[in-house]
């Protein structure tokens, strides 16, 4: 009998999902994503992760929107190889969350809309706790002062997933 990797058997007895997790910062999505790795096995692609790899701070959109299409494209290769993926960008816009959807789509992979949802208060306190290189201008400028652009999911944006999930926190 072969022996199987923990990834191989999560893989085999789960179906390879795509998860595309989406809220504000500091509203809880990296908590989430780890519970769901941790029940799935799935394979994380976090985007605040690679953005302080390259030592760049996290409220440098310019630079990180110029290295998302890169992060993106580690998705479709992980699907194939039949890893489930749990994909946190924030995806503040259907626009992002429909191009993360449409990469399993093409895979013919299901995927699931995990929406993490807490107040902007909460956010921001929760980002200021926790530090960091930006971590100031994250709240005040970021959450505090641009929460409104967030583009929370519709029913209609929500009925175009195989499941959509409601996180509060």
């Amino acid at each position: 009998m072969p022996w199987l990797h923990k990834e191989d058997l999560w893989d085999s007895v789960w179906h390879v999902t795509l998860y595309v997790l989406t809220g504000l910062p500091g509203s809880g999505k990296s908590t989430h994503a780890a519970q769901l790795v941790a029940a799935t096995g799935a394979r994380y692609v976090e985007m605040d992760a690679e953005v302080r790899a390259r030592g760049l701070s996290l409220v440098d959109y310019e630079a990180r929107f110029a290295i998302q299409p890169e992060v993106e494209a580690s998705i479709p290769p992980l699907l194939a190889s039949g890893h489930s993926v749990v994909a946190e960008f924030g995806s503040w816009t259907r626009e992002e969350r429909d191009r993360l959807r449409l990469l399993a789509a093409a895979s013919g992979v299901p995927t699931e809309l995990h929406f993490v949802d807490a107040a902007v208060a909460v956010c921001a306190a929760r980002v200021r706790a926790r530090g960091g290189l930006g971590a100031e201008a994250l709240a005040s400028d970021v959450i505090e002062g641009s929460a409104h652009l967030f583009e929370r999911p519709s029913d209609e944006e929500a009925a175009e997933y195989d499941a959509f999930v409601i996180v509060t926190t």
